[in-house]
């Protein structure tokens, strides 16, 4: 029993030094880091030893689950991101795709489709408005609850206290007066039925969110609209027509049996 409960631990501590490095990879600034990490970046942001750090990324290199640019750095592999995609509701990505597409062509601005994820909102699909100004794809990142017009979306059938805990106890250092502004933005959101985060993520950014909601009315998923205020500020409302009929659609498909189109 000592022997299986030691091996468990030890397979829980390698799984965790991996998923370390993985994040750390994954929250590279790419302006800071435009080619990736050096051995030398992911060693200093885990306080960890070169020479070990070297051997944990060869091993995850053979794996294929990152890979080495020609200056030898280290950034996620596609194979990663496939695995990842593959692990979430594909049904939902498929058919968020096309409606989202026709959403960022309707409106010139890029859109996003997010979940939760450990209590932060996750980026799952974006398209791009293909404008020289425009918010960062952010697919596989995440941002804290409370900065996002899709964090609202995705807490607005969620308990007034508990959202106050859920934002409160996040890494983000959110004081309890921004705690209490962000449960009344949902409260206005859920009258209105779309969500405004007008410059509290970034202060040149603003956007647009609304829930998306299962066959039996559990939201799944958020959709939103973020671009440069100064350009989406003037359209608010008109933006929120688009992604609430954008939205009723992505519903529509998925509550309709996938077996009727094949």
């Amino acid at each position: 029993m000592a022997l299986e409960q030691n091996q468990s631990s030890s397979a829980q501590s390698g799984a965790s030094r991996v998923m370390a490095i993985l994040d750390a990879l994954t929250s590279a600034d790419p302006a800071v880091f435009p080619d990736g990490l050096s051995v030398a970046d992911v060693a200093r942001m885990l306080g960890r030893e070169k020479s070990v750090v070297s051997r944990q990324l060869k091993s995850l290199l053979d794996a294929g689950l990152i890979a080495r640019g020609p200056s030898g750095r280290y950034e996620l592999s596609w194979r990663l991101f496939a695995l990842a995609v593959r692990a979430g509701d594909q049904r939902l990505t498929k058919l968020a795709a096309p409606v989202m597409l026709r959403l960022t062509e309707a409106v010139r601005e890029r859109t996003y489709l997010t979940v939760l994820s450990d209590g932060e909102v996750l980026t799952v699909h974006s398209e791009s408005s293909r404008r020289s100004i425009e918010a960062v794809h952010w697919v596989g990142r995440t941002v804290p609850v409370p900065r996002s017009s899709s964090g609202m979306a995705l807490l607005m059938d969620h308990e007034d206290d508990h959202i106050l805990e859920m934002v409160r106890r996040g890494d983000d250092g959110i004081s309890a007066r921004e705690a209490v502004e962000f449960l009344a933005r949902v409260q206005e959101a859920r009258k209105r039925g779309y969500t405004v985060a007008n410059r509290i993520f970034d202060p040149e950014l603003l956007g647009i969110g609304a829930p998306v909601r299962d066959f039996s009315g559990r939201i799944k998923a958020a959709m939103n609209i973020s671009g440069p205020a100064f350009r989406i500020e003037p359209h608010i409302q008109a933006f929120a027509g688009h992604l609430l009929s954008t939205v009723r659609a992505l519903q529509t498909s998925l509550c309709s049996d996938p077996r009727s189109s094949t």
